[in-house]
């Protein structure tokens, strides 16, 4: 009888154990279950979040003498992207061409007659505004020959993370792909200049990447359309960064339309054009592909008081350019460009050539309009905004 009970009893505590370790065994697989639900939902947002990045694209950077005057002369030189730095800081890509070269200790600085060579300060200064992208093809990359191409590359090489592309220090280099993935999305860069000031040898040709052919003025087509199938396989979104047009006009010639299109037929996606140092049309083209055409951004970054080969309208345009932002996306490995705006930024410096800053329109005082050193040639807040509403369609305001 004792021996029966003792089985049953034993029999009993076996139910109860077998009973609480299946409990503990569904709570355990419960918990496991939400725990990997909440790890997949968060793997779920942050692929969703990794299919957008916002970008900021600005037109020249021209640095000029009178702006190395004033900071020689004491003036504060971090104050001048003080007011427009977390435009760069809050965004994922930004891109911008750099219209001077940045020399060193054996190359001579120079901010004008139309040969620019910076001082390396300049180029610590543009590592302070969290740039991406700098294009180095334009009319002013061989203003010190190779060792000039050389030192701009090396500069940002060395310094930064900021990736310049548009001239070489290699033949090899002509081949060499630039791109930047961004949350998940992939973008591709070629960059171009109709030209240089200073002729390049024939020894040198590859040192700057030129749209058209050698000493004629036919764009150069075959090596355009090599450099995209180079890239358009490798990435989601392809810019290019070109230096074309007329200067000190408000509208695309026939060459830049003709580019335009013909970048939007071999697939580009974005187009950021510069050189006029005027505000040129913001543009949707093509009909199969949509490309967004930024003909020209104007100056962001320049300094002369007054330039003898125009007029008072354009040494005013010449003041001010425009600083855009747009939202990229990719939704199913589609592309999409939303929210493209772009905002005047006036290049301010006070009646005695100091002081130098860069403000957004909405932030230009009365007090900043009225001590500004052009003020009395008729460059005012109006002035801005009129050309600004006369040159760029309001879709994009």
């Amino acid at each position: 009888m004792k021996s029966k009970n003792f089985i049953k009893m034993c029999f009993l505590i076996l139910i109860v154990s077998t009973i609480i370790l299946a409990i503990f065994y569904l709570n355990n697989k419960k918990l496991d279950n939400t725990k990997n639900k909440n790890s997949n939902n968060t793997k779920v947002e942050e692929k969703d979040k990794a299919k957008e990045a916002n970008l900021t694209i600005v037109g020249d950077f021209l640095f000029e003498s009178p702006f190395y005057d004033a900071v020689n002369n004491g003036d504060d030189k971090d104050e001048y992207f003080s007011l427009v730095k977390d435009y760069f800081k809050n965004d994922d890509l930004s891109i911008g061409n750099m219209e001077v070269v940045i020399g060193n200790d054996n190359l001579k600085v120079s901010g004008t007659g139309f040969n620019f060579c910076a001082p390396e300060w300049i180029g610590k200064l543009m590592t302070t505004l969290d740039m991406e992208v700098l294009s180095t093809a334009n009319n002013h990359a061989n203003d010190r020959g190779y060792d000039g191409i050389k030192s701009s590359i090396n500069f940002f090489k060395n310094n930064s993370d900021i990736m310049t592309l548009g001239t070489n220090e290699s033949e090899e280099d002509i081949n060499k792909t630039h791109i930047k993935e961004v949350n998940g999305i992939k973008f591709g860069f070629i960059a171009y200049t109709y030209g240089t000031n200073q002729k390049l040898s024939n020894d040198k040709l590859y040192t700057v990447n030129l749209y058209r052919k050698q000493d004629t003025l036919e764009i150069d087509k075959e090596r355009i359309k090599k450099d995209v199938d180079n890239i358009k396989n490798q990435v989601d979104v392809i810019i290019a960064i070109v230096h074309f047009g007329i200067e000190f006009t408000n509208s695309p010639n026939n060459e830049q339309i003709e580019l335009a299109n013909y970048l939007n037929s071999l697939g580009v996606d974005i187009l950021v054009g510069s050189h006029s140092h005027s505000i040129q049309p913001i543009k949707w083209i093509g009909d199969e592909h949509k490309t967004l055409v930024y003909y020209s951004l104007g100056n962001f970054v320049s300094a002369d008081d007054d330039i003898s080969r125009t007029g008072e309208k354009f040494d005013n345009a010449y003041q001010f350019g425009l600083l855009s932002t747009l939202k990229v996306t990719k939704d199913n490995n589609k592309i999409n460009i939303n929210d493209v705006r772009a905002i005047p930024i006036v290049n301010y410096f006070n009646k005695d050539m100091r002081n130098f800053k860069l403000i957004p329109i909405d932030k230009y005082t009365n007090d900043y309009e009225t001590t500004h050193y052009r003020y009395q040639y008729n460059f005012n807040k109006d002035f801005v905004l009129n050309m600004y509403n006369e040159v760029i369609d309001a879709e994009f305001h």
